[in-house]
Parts: structure tokens; C-alpha cells; sequence
């Protein structure tokens, strides 16, 4: 739950991490992620509002995609609060919170205002794709074909035995590890030079993880834990940046931004920074706190799309979990593309 002013200053941002709850699974469970939802969301609420001194004006609210449980407690709390308090609602798509993320600051300061062009990289448990933002359209470059990177690192680190969520853990070992010390693939496809296949990858780090009996929590080996974790971290980074030279080159960007949980991660963050030094371009990451999934994000989608005209019934407003929807600012990409495609819009 997060409150921010009307030039995007974060006032308050809280959460109910779900971390503990799901660890014992080694990834998110639906059905408890949506209890958890319900128990902690109208406490939330009323802590927050409670905070700040000035009243609501305006409810976001995530819509999809995402698991529809989950989604399904939000919706249905964020409609039944703007109805009762005769608020505007305003949908949010999940992805475009994370696309707006790198603007926001948790020191005080306004958000950043978004140049005329961007490219920038979501990368998380359920997405890897490459977009470019321009003139408030957001238009999908390159996508991931299979399993996203976020979710590859959960993957391996559960066989390798190091926690969840995985991508913290591996970070951390990884810092201590050489990247070259396993050889593991870096698939590159042939008809979609900005499209991503990580099963591969995370398939030859599983096998290899079995085949050296590896575990991080057997006795002795840390040296070649960490080498492994250094080397599969630099093959996730190496395929999420490699389109990034050609897609420069072609969209001539004012600024790369990176977002998503995968965007916490330290050489994914010290590869884009240098890139981003080396040839004269800035490049803007989020704080890690907003990384992951965070309503500091969904709140200053929600406030653009208000300001862009943007609003929905809430006594008609519906969760959408997978690809049916299009939220303020992509449903114009997805015009564009009708026309581009002589009919085929983009999935979001």
C-alpha cells in the first residue's frame, strides 16, 4: 500500500512481505498468495490512510496480469473503497508499474519526468521483455519465448539448495565466484533477434547442478558454489542485455532503464551502468525496495493514466490474470500494431 503526492512523492510505502509464507515451497503458491492478500490488504489501507495528512484523491489499482486470486482480493477491495468514498478508480497493468518504477524516489523528491524516449528492460518472476516508451506508448520490442529470468534463478537456486526467493541468494554467492568457471549456454534465436529463451539455460544449470552433486548446504565446496552461481547470473545478464547494442542503435534512446525484481540484481545493474558510461547514455535503475513488486509503482502509473484521461467504473471493473487487457498508455501500442499486423494487436 503506498500514498504519494501529487507530483509522485512517495509518502508512505508498506507492505506485507510473503516471503516466509511461501519459502517453504520454493516459489508462490496461488491459493495462499490470495489469503495472504486478504488479510493484510484492509490492514494496510487503514495504516496508510491513517499516515498522511491530506485525504485520498485517487485509487490505482493493479488489474493484471498476474495470479488472478490475488489480483481478484485488490480489485475487488480498491473498487468497493473508491465507490464507497466516491473516489476515481483507475486500473494499472502490473508491467506498466514496473516500467514507471526507475522514476520514482524513496528520499522525498518528486518523480522524475519521463524524456521522449526510453528503452527499458522488465525482468522478473513472470516476465523478460524489452520495451521502448515513447511519447507515452509503450510498444513491446522482444519478449521472453518460455521461462522468464526471474523465475530461472527461483528455479536453480531451489536445487542448489541456497532459499528462496532465489535471485538474492545466488546474487550474494555470486559476488565471491568466477563467471567463467561453468560453461553454460546462451541461446540466441535466429527469427527474433530481441527475444529471449531461458529453459535451456535454466535446464544445463539444473543438469549440472546433479551431475556435480553440488548443494550449497552440503560440506565443504563453497568455492565451487559460488563459481556456479557467478557463472549462472552471468549467463541470465548476458542474454537479457545482449539485444541492447542493436536495439540502441535502432531506437537511439535518451535513457535505459532496467525494472523488475531481476533489476535488483548487482552485475545485471554494473553491466548496464557501464554500457550506459561507455557510450554516453544515461541509464536510470530503481532503488532496490522498488524493484519488486511495490504500490509506490502502481500508484504513479495510476496518477499518469488519471492525468492522461484515463478512468474505470468500479461497479464494473474486473481482475484480467493473463494477456486480454491493455492498460492507459499501451492500449494506443496495441492500435498501432492492429494497423501494423492488418489486425493482431500486441498481447498487453
Amino acid at each position: 500500500m503506498a500514498i504519494l503526492d501529487r507530483e509522485g512523492r512517495v509518502e508512505i510505502n508498506i507492505l506485507a512481505s510473503q516471503i516466509a509464507a511461501h519459502a517453504p515451497f520454493g516459489g508462490v503458491v496461488p491459493e495462499l498468495a490470495s489469503r495472504e492478500h486478504l488479510r493484510a490488504l484492509p490492514v494496510l489501507v487503514q495504516q496508510a490512510v491513517g499516515s498522511v495528512a491530506s485525504p485520498v484523491e485517487l485509487v490505482a489499482v493493479t488489474a493484471g496480469p498476474g495470479l488472478v486470486g490475488a489480483l481478484l482480493v485488490g480489485v475487488r477491495f480498491a473498487a468497493a473503497f473508491a465507490w464507497g468514498s466516491s473516489l476515481p478508480l483507475i486500473a494499472v497493468d502490473h508491467l506498466e508499474g514496473h516500467l514507471v518504477s526507475p522514476f520514482l524516489d524513496l528520499g522525498g523528491e518528486a518523480a522524475r519526468p519521463e524524456p521522449e524516449r526510453v528503452l527499458a528492460l522488465v525482468a522478473s518472476g513472470g516476465h523478460s521483455s524489452w520495451y521502448l516508451m515513447q511519447d507515452g506508448v509503450r510498444r513491446r520490442l522482444g519478449q521472453t519465448r518460455d521461462d522468464a529470468a526471474g523465475e530461472s534463478f527461483d528455479k536453480v537456486a531451489q536445487v542448489l539448495g541456497v532459499g528462496y526467493p532465489g535471485g538474492p541468494a545466488l546474487d550474494g554467492l555470486a559476488r565471491s565466484g568466477r563467471s567463467t568457471a561453468v560453461d553454460l549456454p546462451r541461446p540466441r534465436l535466429k527469427d527474433a533477434p530481441f527475444d529471449f529463451s531461458f529453459s535451456g539455460l535454466k535446464s544445463a544449470a539444473i543438469r549440472w547442478i546433479r551431475e556435480q552433486k553440488l548443494a550449497a548446504a552440503g560440506d565443504g565446496g563453497a568455492a565451487e558454489v559460488a563459481d556456479f552461481a557467478a557463472s549462472f547470473e552471468a549467463a541470465v545478464v548476458d542474454q537479457l542485455l545482449g539485444p541492447l547494442d542493436e536495439l540502441a542503435a535502432q531506437h537511439q534512446p535518451e535513457l535505459v532503464t532496467a525494472a523488475g525484481g531481476v533489476a535488483a540484481n548487482t552485475l545485471l545493474r554494473e553491466r548496464l551502468s557501464a554500457w550506459g558510461n561507455d557510450r554516453g547514455v544515461e541509464v536510470l535503475l530503481p532503488v532496490r525496495a522498488l524493484t519488486t513488486d511495490n504500490a509506490a509503482m502502481i500508484a504513479h502509473a495510476g496518477q499518469i493514466g488519471y492525468r492522461d484521461g484515463h478512468q474505470d467504473d468500479p461497479r464494473r471493473l474486473d481482475a484480467r490474470g493473463r494477456k486480454a487487457w491493455q492498460p492507459p498508455g499501451m492500449r494506443a501500442a496495441a492500435e498501432m500494431c492492429r494497423v501494423e499486423s492488418s489486425g493482431e494487436a500486441e498481447d498487453r
